[in-house]
């Protein structure tokens, strides 16, 4: 009996090494840091396209809070849970609330598009930049990739109850409006998508093992 608690105890143990090794951490600071810019980047085209305004203080005009900043975290670690991994659950968590970099820019006082980042666009733009420097085989990180979006979008909706964004910004500068339960189907869709990358995952590891 003792010796089957020690067992546990290392099993444990091995898994607390695993998750706070060197590996995982660096590859979610990379690719963090990389998500970030692509937001920046993209939302930055934002400051050339037409109807254009300035947008104000992030902090009076945007309702930045703490509630708003953990919302986003905790509604991004619930999609990871289907990614079945300690580093995708907690990108899934930090991927959303990157996404209002953007927030930066406005305390340049210029005029921009806003929310450029949350949208359907961008979700397909960070899927193809991020699979291409981490690997085309990583279809948890590309699925994540734009499954923030639509976890951040389902989050906003959920706390004000009714939201707005550019879905297909730059094409279609019209914003589209979401209320009610729609930020139901926002986080459902994105739990499916990071859910349906890791069963692609696990199966092409297993047959690989059987190969």
């Amino acid at each position: 009996m003792y010796r089957h608690i020690i067992s546990k105890e290392g099993q444990v143990r091995m898994i607390e090494l695993k998750i706070l090794s060197s590996s995982n951490i660096f590859f979610i600071l990379k690719t963090s840091i990389i998500y970030g810019i692509i937001a920046i980047g993209f939302s930055i085209l934002g400051l050339i396209l037409p109807d254009r305004f300035i947008v104000g203080n992030p902090l009076e005009v945007s309702g930045v809070s703490f509630e708003h900043v953990f919302g986003h975290i905790v509604w991004g670690l619930a999609i990871g849970i289907a990614s079945f991994s300690f580093r995708y659950a907690i990108l899934s968590g930090l991927f959303p609330i990157i996404l209002d970099f953007d927030h930066w820019i406005q305390f340049l006082g210029i005029e921009m598009i806003p929310r450029m980042a949350h949208s359907i666009t961008f979700g397909f733009i960070a899927v193809i930049i991020m699979m291409s420097i981490f690997g085309r085989k990583d279809l948890r990180l590309g699925a994540i990739s734009i499954a923030a979006v639509f976890s951040h979008m389902s989050f906003d909706i959920f706390l004000t109850g009714t939201s707005d964004f550019p879905v297909f910004v730059p094409f279609v500068l019209e914003k589209f409006t979401f209320s009610g339960t729609d930020w139901i189907i926002f986080e459902f869709l994105a739990a499916s998508l990071i859910f349906v990358a890791s069963i692609i995952v696990f199966r092409k590891q297993k047959i690989k093992k059987i190969n």
